[in-house]
């Protein structure tokens, strides 16, 4: 069977299930449904190839999928037949009962698990795993579900193609020690269990994972066993136990893709080899521990923010004495966006050699490569940008030339360049690719622009995306509708109220939030300011749809951390206290570690209270008007203080419906930015229409 018409049968599986799971998703906690639904693939393909007639697993799984078909809750057998499997010696997961899935709960019913009658139902249709394949469709299914909104791992889901990139740039060979010291769902050493095996071979490869996530070693357990791993143990961990458990083996090849910027405690404990790094990011911790942890052989390949290139204070001293004691090969910067909807930043690849000397040839050593990919993938409006195969051939392609002959490899303009270790100490230890990657020549401006027929194509593709984006908001508004008028009470609260958990009498009692108005001037002063550093945010940095960072100001990592009460955190909310009141953003994971300026509040949530939703609420016509009526200053310059802000009155909804019109208000936010788009090329096709059909003529 052709590869292309195993993807086709797996994505028409997994468009089918996920119809089936989709309608089951508001209204209640999921937390756990994905686990489930790839502990129900890991069965179904247990019975599939392992089972016999007699076995008693075979007999209660067809016994669960006939009351499926039946509409009957198959939740008895399912569960008999899970337990039945997870007995038998050769079952992929050793020990089901430690996985947490909802459906083995002993105080599990139907209602905990509603989708299951219709989920059965679907897996059991054609094209079904047998002709799809159970890697690719639990791969798609736990993509889906990121880009569906239905999960979040505390760990970064690294896209498809972003994995591919860093496992072919290493190239792990059977017989190999692969580590992923935070695996989130284990995407990295799934793809290499899939590499080796085109190789011949997996049972030699020893795979060792952990993850910073406790909720994940489960879910990435079920994923390795999905992909051919045999019976997989996933722990959680961090950096610094990690580096300290000195007893662990030494491995072939590091992936990971660790949480950015993230703090990290008693980082004093340990002997880092390049030096100790700041409690308040703990990136040049994972850095570290991967060169560590490589054998005399080894090569990492790590995800890792574009900061980490150019970050100053105690991580510059780190990262110059990486660079002079021949840790990395090379440094690849992707495009932004890969990684939407949790972040559009784009992302750097680390790629370190314990020994570079054995992989590159004599005298070239002082040599790292840099790749910049920025430019490279395609994306389509809602969607996250998208690599290609051929722009990850193209990036681990010109890597793999240039291990083989750095200095008669020529650089490309605008894509690569292989630099000394001195040119790089020289530009103070930064690894910015736009400080050696020579900018392409742009094409003359008098070079015509693209034909009409391409620009009715892309006004074609924008009218499905908006019509798309149309069904998309009615049904969300739809929702908004029904939960609004479903009887349950709207309450006006203050805000002051609802952070300091004064409101139970709403929802009961609840972990109470925090709102602080930002650093005084004495704290930041004018000359505190660096080139690059940690963000301030100021009220014009903040968007309607978030932070915009072309006039951001920054301050040194040592001056943030002494102002560690103003670091933003996710999930928390930027308010503007001065200016264009009601003015706000989110803050994403590319904002985690950011400060709060002078010109602002900055507003933990309570449990009870949905950042996106507060954010709609604030820009609404109701609550700016409240601001600006309570406001004092010019009328150019309206300020608000943190008491008056507390006596806000916030219209509060439940939790559920609170999270439909967020929802419901992100949808309209992307739906304007397509409009947008659209308007902005039926413009540009205005102007060069002439032009593009005299020239034709």
């Amino acid at each position: 069977m052709e590869t292309t018409e195993a993807e086709r049968h797996a994505a028409a599986v997994v468009d089918r299930l996920w119809r089936a799971y989709a309608p089951y998703q508001r209204g209640r906690n999921t937390f756990g449904d994905l686990q489930s639904m790839l502990a129900i693939l890991v069965l179904a393909e247990f019975v599939e190839s392992a089972g016999a007639p007699e076995d008693e697993f075979v007999k209660r799984w067809s016994r669960a999928v006939a009351e499926a078909q039946g509409r009957i809750s198959p939740l008895v057998d399912l569960c008999a037949a899970m337990r039945s499997a997870g007995s038998h010696p050769a079952f992929p997961v050793s020990d089901v009962e430690k996985l947490d899935i909802t459906f083995l709960d002993a105080g599990a019913t139907s209602d905990d698990v509603p989708w299951l009658v219709a989920f059965l139902t679907a897996l059991t249709q054609r094209p079904g795993l047998a002709e799809a394949g159970l890697a690719a469709v639990g791969e798609m299914l736990l993509e889906r579900h990121v880009q569906e909104g239905a999960f979040s791992a505390g760990e970064f889901y690294t896209p498809r193609e972003v994995v591919r990139l860093l496992v072919e740039s290493v190239s792990p060979r059977p017989g190999d020690r692969i580590l992923d010291p935070a695996c989130g769902t284990g995407g990295f050493l799934a793809a290499v269990a899939q590499h080796i095996a085109e190789a011949g071979r997996v049972n030699g490869a020893v795979f060792e994972a952990h993850a910073t996530d406790r909720s994940n070693p489960r879910l990435a357990m079920l994923n390795l066993a999905i992909h051919g791993v045999d019976r997989p143990v996933v722990d959680s961990s961090d950096a610094v136990s990690l580096f300290q458990r000195r007893g662990a083996g030494r491995a072939d090849r590091v992936l990971s893709n660790p949480p950015f910027n993230q703090r990290i405690e008693d980082s004093h404990l340990v002997d880092w080899p390049f030096g100790q790094p700041p409690e308040t990011s703990a990136n040049y911790a994972w850095l570290q521990l991967a060169w560590a942890r490589l054998s005399e052989s080894g090569l990492a390949a790590m995800v890792m923010p574009p900061g980490a290139a150019w970050s100053g204070g105690r991580e510059a001293e780190i990262r110059k004495r990486m660079i002079d004691s021949g840790t990395l090969l090379s440094l690849v910067a992707l495009p932004p966006n890969l990684f939407a909807p949790h972040t559009a930043i784009p992302v750097h690849v680390w790629i370190l050699a314990r020994d570079k000397a054995r992989h590159l040839p004599v005298g070239s050593a002082n040599d790292v490569l840099f790749i910049d990919a920025s430019s490279l993938g395609t994306q389509v409006p809602r969607h996250p940008r998208v690599l290609t195969a051929e722009d990850v051939e193209r990036v681990t392609g010109r890597l793999h030339t240039w291990l083989d002959s750095p200095r008669t490899t020529p650089d490309e303009t605008g894509f690569s360049r292989s630099v000394t270790h001195g040119e790089i100490l020289g530009n103070g230890g930064s690894l910015d690719p736009r400080l050696y990657v020579d900018v392409e020549r742009k094409q003359p401006a008098t070079a015509p622009g693209p034909g009409p027929d391409l620009m009715l194509d892309a006004l074609d593709r924008y009218d499905e995306a908006t019509s798309e984006s149309s069904a998309d908001l009615r049904r969300s508004f739809a929702v908004c509708q029904r939960l609004a008028h479903g009887g349950i009470a709207t309450r006006r609260v203050p805000l002051a109220n609802l952070v300091s958990g004064a409101a139970e009498d709403v929802f009961g009692e609840s972990a109470p939030g925090q709102l602080v108005a930002g650093p005084s001037g004495s704290l930041v002063r004018a000359g505190d300011y660096v080139d690059a550093g940690v963000p301030v945010v100021m009220p014009k940095d903040l968007t309607g749809s978030g932070f915009s960072v072309t006039d951001i100001r920054h301050i040194t990592d040592q001056h943030a951390a002494r102002l560690a009460r103003f670091r933003l955190n996710l999930g928390d909310v930027v308010l503007a206290r001065r200016g264009e009141l009601g003015r706000c953003a989110v803050v994403r994971e590319g904002q985690r570690g950011w400060v709060c300026g002078t010109g602002c509040f900055v507003l933990r949530p309570p449990a009870q209270l949905n950042a996106d939703y507060f954010a709609a609420y604030l820009r609404s016509p109701e609550a700016r008007e409240w601001l600006e009526a309570h406001s004092t200053g010019s009328m150019t310059m309206k300020t608000i203080s943190l008491t008056v802000l507390g006596e806000l009155p916030v219209v509060l909804p439940d939790l559920g419906t609170q999270q439909a019109i967020a929802n419901a208000m992100n949808r309209l936010d992307e739906h304007e930015e397509l409009l947008r788009g659209q308007l902005a090329l039926t413009r540009e096709m205005r102007g060069n229409a002439l032009k593009s059909i005299l020239s034709d003529s």
